[in-house]
C-alpha cells in the first residue's frame, strides 16, 4: 500500500503492521541517497492512536528523537533525523518519553514565536506587513542570519529595498498584480489561519492557510505553508514548502526577476562589503552566480567578525528546476524560476507559467544557516537526500 507523502520526499511502503503494544511491533527500514543525514518524514499507520513513541535505532537500540504531526489532509506523521544511508529502528509506545521537548511554539502580538532550549530561534509575523515572514532568524550560536531593517533599525545597516523583509515567499507578476513590491497599487497576502503547530524533541512544525488578493481586494489564489525548523548537527535548517492554489480562474505567474523566494542576508555579509562570497552547485561565484541555474547556492560572509553561511537547495520537483538565481551583491539572495528576460538577456524568452482554474503548483526549498561557509562537496551531500525520495518500509 502506498502512502501520501510530506514535502514530496518519501516513498513509504506499508508491508505488514500488527497492533501497537508494550512489546516492539513495529520495524521501520530506511533508506536514503548518499549517507548524509537528513529530516525524514513517514505516515504512521492507522493502528497507532498514540502520540507517545519512542523509536530505536537499531543494532543498539539507541533512542532517536522523534515528533508526531498532524500533515496536509489530516495524516499523523513520524519525524526524526534520520543519520543516512540504510537503517533499522523499532518504534514502540513510550508513556514517558526519555527525550526532553526542546523546541516551543507561543504566540506573541503579530507572530509566532519559536524557541529552541528557551533561546529564541525565529518568528512567523503573519500581521501588520504585505505578506508573511520570518524574522529574526538565529543560527544555533545565537547569531542574526538576516537583515534587521525594515523591521529595526540597526545602526550600519543599509536601508534600500524595504519590502525585502528577512525571509519571504511572493511574485511580482500574478494575473498582472504585483506581489513583490509592497504599497498603494500592490497586492496583499493576508494570513488566514494556522492548521497546525507542532513538536517539541525534533523542531517545530508549521501549517499556515494565507489569501493573495489584488489591491481591489479580489483573492487571485490561495496559499498553504507548510514549515519546518530544525537542527541537524551543527547546521539549522528551515524546510519551507508553498503549494498556491488556483479558484475558480486560472493563476499566470508572469516571466519577471522580481520574485519568488527571498532572503534578505545581514548587511555584513554583503559581497560589496568586501568580505562576502557567493558559490552555486555549477561552479558560478560572486557576481557571475547572477541568473544562473545551479540546485543549490551558498551566500557566505562576515557577522561579527566570523563567516557564517545560508545555502538554498531548489527541490526538483519545482517548476523550472534548476531554479535561477537573483542573488546580489547588495545583500539579495533569491531563487527565481522565472525572470527568463532579465536572466538569459532574451526579450523573446517566457518563463511564466499557468497554474489551470482548481490546480495547484507546489515550490519546496530546503535553507541551511550555519556557522563557516560549507564547502561544495558537503553540500552535494545534504542535497542528495533533499532531492531524492527515501525509502521507509514499515514491517513486522
Amino acid at each position: 500500500m502506498r502512502l501520501a507523502t510530506f514535502f514530496g520526499c518519501l516513498t513509504v511502503f506499508l508491508l505488514s503492521v500488527s497492533g501497537l503494544g508494550a512489546e516492539p511491533a513495529i520495524r521501520l527500514r530506511v533508506q536514503t541517497a548518499g549517507n548524509a543525514p537528513t529530516l525524514v518524514t513517514a505516515n504512521l499507520p492507522a493502528s497507532v492512536s498514540t502520540d507517545a513513541l519512542r523509536l530505536l535505532l537499531l543494532p543498539g537500540r539507541s533512542e532517536v528523537p522523534c515528533d508526531v504531526r498532524i500533515g496536509e489532509g489530516g495524516t499523523r506523521q513520524l519525524l526524526w533525523i534520520h543519520p543516512g544511508g540504510r537503517r533499522e529502528y523499532l518504534l514502540e509506545t513510550d508513556k514517558a518519553p526519555s527525550a526532553p521537548s526542546r523546541w516551543q511554539a507561543r504566540l506573541t502580538g503579530n507572530g509566532l514565536e519559536i524557541t529552541c532550549d528557551g533561546r529564541l530561534v525565529t518568528r512567523y509575523v503573519f500581521s501588520g506587513a504585505a505578506k508573511p515572514y520570518l524574522y529574526p532568524i538565529h543560527a544555533q550560536t545565537g547569531v542574526a542570519m538576516t537583515r534587521a531593517f525594515p523591521m529595526e533599525q540597526r545602526e550600519g545597516e543599509s536601508t534600500d529595498h524595504p519590502h525585502q523583509k528577512s525571509f519571504w515567499f511572493t511574485h511580482g507578476d500574478v494575473n498582472g498584480v504585483d506581489f513583490w513590491g509592497e504599497g498603494e497599487g500592490k497586492g496583499r497576502i493576508v494570513h488566514r489561519e494556522f492548521s497546525d503547530i507542532s513538536g517539541g524533541r525534533v523542531g517545530t512544525f508549521l501549517i499556515t492557510r494565507n489569501e493573495w488578493r489584488a489591491p481591489d481586494g479580489r483573492v487571485l489564489c490561495t496559499d498553504t505553508r507548510e514549515t519546518c525548523i530544525y537542527d541537524l548537527d551543527d547546521l539549522r535548517i528551515i524546510d519551507f514548502t508553498v503549494t498556491l492554489r488556483a479558484g475558480d480562474q486560472p493563476v499566470r505567474l508572469g516571466d519577471t526577476k522580481e520574485g519568488t523566494f527571498g532572503i534578505r542576508i545581514p548587511t555584513s555579509m554583503e559581497l560589496r562589503r568586501g568580505k562576502g562570497a557567493i558559490l552555486t552547485a555549477a561552479g558560478k561565484r560572486d557576481k557571475e552566480a547572477w541568473g544562473t541555474r545551479a540546485v543549490w547556492c551558498e551566500y557566505s560572509g562576515d557577522v561579527g567578525g566570523e563567516v557564517y553561511s545560508i545555502s538554498v537547495f531548489d527541490h526538483p520537483g519545482n517548476p523550472h528546476h534548476p531554479t535561477y538565481w537573483h542573488v546580489r551583491d547588495y545583500g539579495l539572495f533569491a531563487a527565481n524560476p522565472f525572470g527568463w528576460r532579465d536572466f538569459q538577456n532574451n526579450p523573446n524568452a517566457d518563463g511564466s507559467i499557468t497554474i489551470p482554474a482548481g490546480g495547484q503548483q507546489t515550490f519546496r526549498y530546503r535553507v541551511i544557516f550555519t556557522k563557516g561557509a560549507l564547502p561544495a562537496e558537503r553540500l552535494d551531500a545534504l542535497y542528495q537526500p533533499f532531492a531524492s525520495p527515501a525509502k521507509v518500509e514499515i514491517a513486522m
